[in-house]
């Protein structure tokens, strides 16, 4: 198919986000809180907003977000795709990671990586995310200091915001939206505008790949 012509085919740059698209961040917050606080949500639990304010007030929701960052479990968020199996995929390309985690407890996302095994050339903090006054620079920032114009790219996320930086502002890069529950009937806020987003308001550049790494030969 289309994903897989464009992994296995001609050397690329590939810049992933980690959270949502290697990593199962979800998962390890929404079992923290359940662990510690009997918060009651399904194991399985996407956050809609993607700051959990449907369930949380903004205040205690940084608690708790600070809370989890210094314990065990952040260092051990289950990958979403298998390490050997992403590796294979990639094996012949130049892979960048890019994330927002917060950069002063950047060190357990590395242990994290390192522990599973995933294998890249470097590892970038970047995004919209402002954590102790800490302004890093976009992703799109991240991605146009890192391109090389001879080669095809490709940048893997799963929030719009993301996405429409990187679209607009680096032109040669493809780009692919991982899908999430939830995003196909409504998305408010962030660069696409406080308003109701439905998949056709997305722009043509930006493509939905249900389950992305898993659906790649």
């Amino acid at each position: 198919d289309g994903a897989a012509g464009t992994i296995s085919g001609t050397r690329m740059q590939l810049f992933f986000d980690i959270d949502g698209v290697l990593l199962n961040f979800e998962h390890a917050f929404v079992g923290w809180m359940n662990t510690h606080y009997a918060m009651g949500l399904p194991p399985d639990y996407e956050a809609s907003d993607w700051d959990f304010t449907e369930v949380l007030e903004a205040e205690e929701l940084d608690r708790r977000w600070r809370r989890f960052l210094a314990a065990p479990e952040a260092a051990r968020m289950q990958p979403l795709i298998a390490p050997e199996r992403f590796n294979a995929l990639v094996r012949d390309h130049q892979v960048h990671l890019v994330t927002n985690f917060p950069l002063p407890h950047m060190e357990r996302r590395l242990e994290n990586l390192t522990n599973l095994g995933f294998a890249y050339e470097s590892l970038h903090h970047c995004g919209f995310l402002v954590f102790d006054d800490i302004v890093p620079k976009t992703k799109a920032q991240t991605i146009a200091e890192l391109r090389r114009g001879h080669e095809p790219a490709l940048f893997v996320d799963d929030h719009p915001d993301n996405c429409m930086d990187v679209l607009q502002n680096c032109r040669d890069v493809e780009v692919w939206l991982r899908r999430r529950r939830g995003l196909d009937s409504s998305y408010r806020g962030g660069r696409l505008g406080r308003r109701r987003l439905l998949l056709r308001d997305v722009p043509i550049g930006v493509k939905f790949h249900p389950q992305l790494l898993c659906h790649v030969r």
